[in-house]
């Protein structure tokens, strides 16, 4: 008896459907794609628990002809590619002709349509036609869904609540809506409106109607283009801590997921707690991006994806790190660079140099500076013109510590005591492990027999402690296999030489700190993501106190 067996028709279409079709959400990207095919400029949605009774989608688009109705629910029916060639070359969302053709095999589908001369209306159950129909309507299309999957009833177990189904459907629909901003969207379920958006001029407007104020505040627009790249939209300053949904990627305005792409973000920003938010859209060469990967057409390949990648890193580090705004009120408005600052303030272990003001004017700082504050030994606090910041005193050390470690700008200052300390076997294998690297940060020691090592130099920004030197290797014997990389060494050496919680600081060593913090790179998160700068607005304490 033969095992293998040539499956029938009607099995093969409802696997291909499958791949296309995975939930209502699945049949509304689809349908709202060829609805933007089309050119439309308005498209209404219906939807009845979910989307899993119903989905309706009617727009005002160029239509279908009623010759050619038939045709565009056949399989790999489409009017956007002709050859094999033009796969190379998409400039629309929908080219596979899959979609209504699946859509039909798993559901009960009426089409009716109309290109602006003769309307018609096909009805189609479970992939067979029942029935085609002249229909008087207005030019373009609707497409009624109902009873999705019902002849999979498999399928039909792994969709969730209508609430979870429809959550999705709105997630998507204000995808294409901020990057279709002339297009006008309107979901109903049922009696009730759920999405109202008109069409408006662009992406920026979309945004103010989505989001809250403080959101859209903290967005840095760009529009840059490199050689055939062209990269445009919104990122949120890196000081911006608040927990958001905007991270919206689109290629040549289509979403995609880019894990490559949002990796590089985070990177980029050094892995805030707190992602940042964005809406990036990048514009290649339609024959320089594979959108053929997948049925759903959500993943998508760049041919020159590290040229991108470089491209949108040094976006990122000019255009929103560059734009370091936040400028402390002084005299005037506080730039890094001043006089007050200079190479010759650092902080210093106790026990090993006290600090001294090194000229009258850095003395007169102290007496009459009234510009920055220090609450309970942890966080500095400093006055904008638009409002407040309040900076960790011990993560900002830490960000200027790696820093100059990185960058190789790191000094040592000899202990006037050196320290003893006795390694246990594991802490001796780890020392061994990073002595070179250790050396290269500015850390100098002897060696002895039978694990005994002296440290004589320390990093010369360092605020260090005897507790410190002994925790430095069991911390980086946790670090595991990330051992053998200099940035996770960096990030440990930083964070036990940085000044401590509880460290009580003079107006010019806090002024100093502030400084040196914002002639960093990235003065907004520490080496391990966590924030370094909260601001409050003038507006955010006006609404707290009820002024507003």
């Amino acid at each position: 008896m033969a095992r293998i067996k040539t499956l029938d028709t009607d099995v093969r279409a409802k696997i291909a459907a499958g791949e296309v079709i995975a939930r209502p959400l699945s049949v509304v990207k689809e349908l709202v794609e060829n609805s933007l095919d089309a050119g439309a400029s308005r498209i209404e949605i219906d939807i009845r628990a979910g989307g899993k009774q119903l989905i309706a989608v009617n727009d005002n688009g160029a239509g279908i002809a009623p010759d050619e109705i038939l045709r565009a629910v056949e399989r790999y029916a489409t009017s956007k590619i002709a050859t094999i060639e033009d796969i190379g070359h998409i400039t629309t969302y929908g080219f596979r002709g899959e979609a209504l053709a699946s859509i039909a095999h798993v559901s009960h589908l009426e089409l009716e349509s109309s290109d602006g001369t003769q309307g018609s209306k096909l009805e189609i159950m479970g992939g067979e036609v029942t029935g085609v129909h002249e229909c008087h309507r207005s030019q373009g299309t609707r497409v009624r869904i109902t009873d999705l999957f019902y002849n999979l009833p498999a399928r039909q177990k792994f969709m969730k609540s209508a609430q979870w189904e429809r959550r999705l459907i709105l997630a998507l629909i204000k995808a294409y809506a901020l990057i279709q901003p002339s297009v006008a969207f309107h979901i109903r379920e049922g009696d009730r409106r759920i999405l109202d958006m008109v069409g408006i001029k662009s992406t920026a407007e979309r945004l103010k109607t989505q989001y809250p104020r403080q959101l859209i505040e903290s967005l840095i627009d760009f529009d840059k283009e490199v050689s055939t790249v062209r990269l445009v939209g919104f990122f949120s300053r890196p000081d911006f801590q608040d927990t958001h949904h905007v991270n919206y990627l689109y290629i040549n305005a289509r979403p995609v997921k880019y894990p490559r792409l949002y990796r590089t973000i985070l990177d980029t920003y050094e892995n805030p707690k707190n992602p940042p938010a964005f809406l990036l859209h990048i514009m290649v060469d339609p024959g320089s991006l594979d959108v053929n990967i997948h049925p759903t057409k959500n993943e998508v390949k760049l041919q020159d994806e590290r040229y991108v990648v470089d491209v949108l890193r040094q976006m990122i580090r000019k255009h929103v790190f560059g734009s370091k705004d936040l400028k402390v009120q002084d005299t005037g408005d506080y730039r890094p660079g001043t006089s007050a600052s200079r190479d010759t303030q650092r902080f210093v272990q106790d026990g090993f140099v006290s600090y001294e003001p090194s000229t009258q004017k850095e003395a007169a700082v102290i007496r009459d500076g009234q510009e920055f504050w220090q609450a309970h030994d942890m966080y500095i606090l400093a006055q904008m013109k638009s409002g407040l910041i309040i900076v960790d005193q011990h993560v900002a050390h830490e960000r200027i510590i790696f820093e100059s470690i990185m960058k190789g700008r790191s000094s040592s200052q000899r202990l006037l005591f050196p320290i003893t300390l006795e390694l246990t076997p594991e802490e001796h294998r780890v020392f061994k492990k990073t002595r070179r690297c250790l050396k290269e940060f500015g850390i100098d020691f002897k060696e002895f027999s039978s694990r005994t090592v002296v440290i004589d130099s320390v990093p010369s920004d360092a605020h260090i402690s005897r507790e410190d030197l002994e925790g430095l290797f069991s911390e980086l014997d946790s670090l595991g296999n990330l051992i053998q990389q200099k940035s996770e060494v960096a990030k440990v050496v930083a964070c036990r030489s940085a000044i401590k919680a509880g460290q009580k600081l003079s107006v010019v060593e806090m002024q100093s700190l502030v400084d040196r913090l914002f002639a960093c790179e990235n003065p907004y998160t520490c080496p391990h993501g966590r924030p370094i700068i909260i601001r409050l607005t003038l507006d955010e304490l006006a609404s707290k106190f009820g002024r507003v």
